[in-house]
């Protein structure tokens, strides 16, 4: 026989639908592996799932919550994917002016809004040890401002 040889970008979904739509992000560089990510929308244009996106998670930005509420929000916009692509970058348009702006149209209450993060710590701060992330960094460095008091129990928001 004669084989034929393809490259070919497959991804294989089994699905409850029917759906009105379904989006997922796609890489621009070939063999680069991307998160596990997708928006399934029902016919009245609720989010009927939605998988690996910052907005699902606690303890994100909620810059990136609010961009990606905003973003979903548009994907049913327009008669056309050219008319799609239009309403979600006006709202992408709208972040990136916040951002370049470092926030100076916002007020500041907004702004610390956006940009603040809160977690607690199911542990104490000597049982992560050396481990590092936001929420451990933070308590150390609560504690060299308060003192070492104020972070010794367990279930501290930072």
């Amino acid at each position: 026989g004669i084989y034929e040889s393809r490259s070919e970008c497959s991804i294989f979904f089994e699905v409850d639908g029917p759906y009105r739509c379904m989006v997922i992000p796609a890489s621009t560089e070939e063999g680069k592996l991307l998160k596990k990510r997708y928006a399934v929308f029902n016919f009245d244009g609720s989010l009927a799932e939605l998988k690996g996106f910052e907005l699902k998670r606690r303890g994100e930005l909620e810059l990136v919550k609010r961009f990606q509420s905003q973003v979903f929000d548009r994907f049913l916009d327009g008669t056309s994917l050219a008319e799609c692509y239009d309403s979600v970058a006006n709202i992408a348009n709208h972040w990136l002016d916040v951002i370049d702006s470092r926030g100076k149209l916002l007020t500041d209450d907004e702004l610390f809004d956006l940009i603040s993060e809160n977690r607690s710590m199911s542990r104490q701060l000597d049982d992560y040890g050396e481990q590092k992330g936001t929420s451990q960094t933070t308590a150390r460095r609560l504690g060299e401002f308060l003192g070492a008091e104020i972070i010794k129990d367990k279930g501290l928001n930072c």
